[in-house]
C-alpha cells in the first residue's frame, strides 16, 4: 500500500506568510505520540460515564439500606458484679490480689449448664442451652475486680433480663466453688450495677452499613465506568482514535453550523492547519480530500478557507456527496458538480465564488444525477487540474459511498487523505472501513480529524 502524502511532484511550498502561521499557532491537536490514559483521561472518563457511577452509587446504597433493615436487631444489657475477698489471716493488700488473680477465672462458669438452665427457668425462654451460651457472656476488666455479664437479645427488655438473671446464679456459683472453709477465706461477688434497658441495638449498624454500601457502589460505579469506556466502540478520546488506526489525529474541530465565519473556532482550524503543515515539514498539499461519515456532520468548511486564506493561499471546496447540505443554505444546489460530469454545465459556470473569504465553491448538485464510475474517473483528474488553475488548495468534501463521487475515486488523485469521526457517534468499526477502503486502492490516510459538536451558545473565542 502506498502512502497518499507525496509532494515531490505536486505541491504549494511554504511563503513567509506560512514559517510565520507555524510560529504563531497553537499546540497541535494530536496527543503527543503516548497512547496509554493519563490521570486527565481517567478523569475524563469519569466525567463522560458519571451516570453509571450514579446508578451504581444509587444502588449501592439502597442494597444496604434494604439489607439492615431486614437484619434482625440485636440488643446487648450489661450487668456488672463487685467481687470482694474477707480473710482473717491476710492484710488488705493481700486480700486485694489475691481477689484479682482469682477473679480472672470467674467468667468461664458463666457457661455452666446448671446457671444457663437456672436463667432458662426463671425467665421462662423458649431457648436451648446452646441457643442462650450463644446469647450470654461475662468477662473481667483487666485489674479490676469486676465481671461484667452481658446479655443479648431481639429486644432491649429480653436483653436486660438475661443479663440480670445470669448475674446472681454467676454470683451463687463462685462462692459456692470459694467459700469452702468462710472462716478463714469469703468471697463475696455483690451485684454492683444491675443491667438496665439499652436505648439502641448494637446491630445492624445503619450509619456504618449505608457508609459501606456508598463505598461499594461508588468503587463499582468506577470499575463498571472503566469497563463500559473500554468496551465502547465509539470515538470518544484522541488517544483511543490513535491507538486503534495507528494515524494521528491532526487536529479536534467544531462541526459545520450552517452559516460559517463568526471566529469562534478560529484557533481549532488553525491547530488543523498547523499540524497539517509541521507534519509535513511545512508543506502544504495542493489536493485534500477529507472523507466524512454520511451519519455525522462535516468540517466547516467555510472556516477551513479562511484560515487558509489568512495565510494567503486561495482554496476551493468541492462537494462529492448530494447528501451534504450546502455551503450557505439560501444558495441553490441544483447546479454542480454532477452536472459538470454530464457535461450540462461547464465547470465555470458550477464554481461559485466568494469574494469575502476569499475561496470557491462547487456544490455536489441535483440529486436525481445517475453517473457512471468509468465516466467520473475518467474525468477526474483533468477536471481538478483545471481547479488548480485559479486556486492554490482544492479541498474535495466527499464519503466513500456517495453520489456522484465517492471517496476511493477520488482519493487516488489527491495528496492528503484526512479521515474525520465525531466524538461519541463514529464508531472504529466505521474507520476500519473507510481505511479499509482506502487501502483497495492503495491510498493510506494522512491522519485523523476529531469533529466535535458544535457550542450553540458558546462564548466566541479570540482568534
Amino acid at each position: 500500500m502506498t502512502r497518499s502524502l507525496d509532494f515531490t511532484e505536486r505541491n504549494v511550498y511554504p511563503g513567509p506568510q506560512d514559517r510565520e502561521f507555524l510560529m504563531n499557532a497553537p499546540a497541535s491537536g494530536g496527543s503527543g505520540g503516548a497512547h496509554g490514559m493519563d490521570l486527565k483521561d481517567y478523569v475524563g472518563v469519569l466525567k463522560n460515564r458519571w451516570i453509571w457511577i450514579v446508578i451504581a452509587t444509587t444502588l449501592g446504597v439502597v442494597a444496604s439500606l434494604a439489607i439492615t433493615m431486614a437484619m434482625t436487631p440485636k440488643y446487648t444489657a450489661k450487668a456488672t458484679l463487685f467481687v470482694t475477698v474477707q480473710s482473717s489471716q491476710d492484710t488488705a493488700y493481700a486480700r486485694s490480689q489475691y481477689a484479682m488473680q482469682r477473679v480472672g477465672s470467674y467468667p468461664q462458669l458463666i457457661s455452666d449448664p446448671a446457671i444457663l438452665n437456672g436463667v432458662i427457668k426463671e425467665l421462662d425462654l423458649d431457648l436451648s442451652m446452646q441457643d442462650l451460651k450463644e446469647s450470654l457472656t461475662a468477662a473481667n476488666p483487666v485489674d479490676t475486680v469486676l465481671i461484667n455479664v452481658t446479655g443479648s437479645a431481639n429486644t432491649a427488655e429480653r436483653a436486660a433480663d438475661i443479663a440480670n438473671a445470669a448475674a446472681p446464679l454467676l454470683a451463687e456459683q463462685i462462692s459456692a466453688l470459694e467459700n469452702t472453709d468462710p472462716e478463714k477465706l469469703l468471697v463475696t461477688p455483690e451485684l454492683s450495677v444491675p443491667a438496665t434497658e439499652p436505648v439502641s441495638p448494637v446491630a445492624p449498624r445503619k450509619t456504618v452499613n449505608l457508609a459501606l454500601g456508598f463505598i461499594a457502589g461508588l468503587s463499582l460505579g468506577i470499575v463498571l465506568a472503566l469497563i463500559i469506556d473500554k468496551l465502547d466502540p465509539r470515538v470518544i478520546r484522541a488517544k483511543d482514535a490513535e491507538r486503534r488506526t495507528n494515524l494521528p489525529v491532526l487536529g479536534k474541530v467544531f462541526t459545520a453550523r450552517g452559516k460559517s465565519g463568526n471566529g469562534r473556532n478560529r484557533n481549532d482550524y488553525r491547530q488543523l492547519v498547523s499540524s497539517l503543515l509541521m507534519a509535513n515539514d511545512a508543506h502544504l498539499p495542493q489536493r485534500i480530500l477529507i472523507l466524512s461519515d454520511p451519519k455525522a456532520p462535516t468540517i466547516d468548511a467555510i472556516e477551513l478557507a479562511s484560515t487558509l486564506a489568512a495565510i494567503g493561499k486561495k482554496a476551493l471546496v468541492v462537494q462529492g456527496d448530494t447528501r451534504m447540505p450546502p455551503l450557505d443554505t439560501a444558495e441553490s444546489t441544483s447546479v454542480g458538480l454532477g452536472q459538470v460530469f454530464l457535461r450540462t454545465v461547464t465547470l465555470q459556470q458550477a464554481v461559485q465564488n466568494k469574494p469575502e473569504v476569499p475561496m470557491g465553491y462547487l456544490p455536489a448538485g441535483s440529486e436525481e444525477v445517475e453517473l457512471r464510475g468509468y465516466d467520473v474517473f475518467r474525468q477526474m483528474e483533468p477536471m481538478i487540474a483545471d481547479l488548480e488553475s485559479g486556486h492554490d488548495v482544492v479541498i474535495m468534501l466527499t464519503t466513500m459511498q456517495s453520489t456522484p463521487v465517492d471517496g476511493a475515486a477520488v482519493a487516488i488523485h489527491c495528496d492528503c487523505v484526512l479521515v474525520t469521526c465525531q466524538e461519541k457517534k463514529t464508531t472504529f468499526g466505521h474507520l476500519k472501513r473507510v481505511i479499509n477502503d482506502l487501502s483497495s486502492v492503495r491510498v493510506g490516510a494522512t491522519g485523523l480529524i476529531v469533529l466535535r459538536k458544535s457550542r450553540r451558545f458558546a462564548r466566541p473565542r479570540k482568534g
